[in-house]
């Protein structure tokens, strides 16, 4: 018994010391902050590793996935709530129209309220070995599930209003297939649902489905590394893919040295039989997310920012900046471009491509950052760090300490 006691009292000593510590708030008010271009308004510190990009929901809340958990913070940055949503990592989260926020999980799908709650969930038969679950949200609110053997279409009371299956002819004769085919993005316009997925040959396809579940056309995209998929206007579809160095014949190393071969791609959402255009890089790492606005693609890979004209695919600029690694975020209003290293650094660049100015936060910047409705800048980085930023060479226009 005395034995006992003391493994209890050691354990209540050594677990609030273990226990992670709450977020912590920190006001920038001193007066030379003013000063700095990028000038930093608050800190919140203590949130987690973020695995996904910031996402806004109705009522001006940001949405911050860190492992399983789930935080709400307002613009003020105040912890409003927190929950946990799975028991490893989740895809992108999908909002719909009402505020609710949808998140995957190993073959289901869970619903979290705009005030934290834990609404529905759905479940299936999880197969396959996605390392990241993926689900995409489509018109008339309904959420797409891809699974190995099949694609399930929900509605936001998580009732199954369809489904396609199987993804391959074979599939009818074998699940041997299924089991080893893995999705590595997806996404969807109010038209139609689009993936990519490996299948036991490592081959990877482009697949487009109707929102009645009638599969359009599929291509073949190579060996990837990498990929995403972006619905654009006018029933376009934007595609960053990096491949696999290619190796010279007779099994001798890649004839470009180490670098991966990327590929950006244009394509119509009736017909994928040859993209519409192709822009082709090198790139020593992974080509990112791309990114719409005022008729631009952009893109960055290999520490460069690529800015081609949507309907062309012609190349505007192409600028060299120092351990460049997130998806950029656009202000159109202010002609701005943002973007983060790994190094902590969040760049501002201007219309031309030059770096205007650049401020150096805790942590790495990987995920994009997130232009608020109030003007300001939201970054958070792997070290668990949001901060929000006023671009002071923009002219924003709300107040400094709001």
């Amino acid at each position: 018994m005395k034995r006992l006691l003391i493994v209890l009292m050691i354990f209540l000593f050594i677990f609030p010391l273990m226990a992670q510590a709450a977020p912590k708030l920190e006001i920038y008010n001193h007066p030379s902050e003013t000063r700095q271009k990028g000038q930093i308004i608050w800190k919140l510190s203590g949130l987690g590793k973020p695995s996904e990009p910031l996402i806004l929901v109705p009522d001006d809340k940001l949405i911050i996935l860190a492992g399983s958990k789930m935080l709400c913070i307002n613009l003020q940055g105040n912890l409003l709530w927190e929950t946990k949503v799975g028991n490893g990592k989740m895809g992108n989260p999908i909002v719909t129209e009402n505020g609710s926020i949808f998140t995957a999980g190993k073959g289901m799908v869970v619903e979290t309220k705009i005030n934290g709650a834990r609404g529905w969930s759905f479940t299936a038969l999880p197969g396959g070995k996605d390392k990241e679950p993926q689900l995409a949200g489509g018109p008339n609110n309904l959420i797409y599930l891809p699974l190995p053997y099949a694609l399930y279409a929900l509605d936001t009371d998580g009732h199954t209003v369809w489904n396609f299956s199987p993804w391959d002819n074979s599939d009818r004769f074998t699940i041997k297939t299924s089991i080893k085919r893995s999705f590595m993005d997806c996404a969807a316009d109010e038209q139609t649902f689009f993936a990519v997925y490996a299948d036991e040959k490592a081959a990877y396809k482009l697949v487009a489905i109707d929102s009645r579940g009638n599969l359009l056309w599929t291509y073949w995209m190579g060996d990837l590394v990498g990929v995403s998929i972006l619905p654009g206007d006018q029933g376009r579809v934007y595609v960053t893919a990096t491949l696999k160095p290619s190796k010279r014949q007779g099994g001798g190393k890649s004839s470009s040295g180490k670098l991966n071969q990327g590929r950006i791609y244009c394509f119509d959402r009736n017909s994928g039989k040859k993209p519409l255009w192709q822009y082709n890089v090198k790139v020593s790492d992974c080509l990112t997310e791309p990114v719409l606005s005022g008729g631009m693609l952009y893109v960055i890979g290999g520490s460069n920012i690529y800015r081609l004209d949507a309907d062309t695919g012609i190349l505007k600029y192409e600028n060299r900046l120092s351990n460049l690694v997130s998806v950029p975020a656009i202000d159109e209003n202010n002609k701005r471009v943002y973007a983060g290293s790994s190094k902590g650094f969040l760049y501002a660049i201007g219309s031309n491509g030059r770096l205007d100015w650049s401020r150096e936060l805790e942590g790495a910047i990987e995920q994009a950052p997130l232009l608020g409705t109030d003007g300001y800048i939201y970054v958070c980085t792997q070290k668990g760090n949001l901060y929000k930023i006023r671009d002071n060479a923009a002219g924003v226009s709300a107040a400094p300490n709001q």
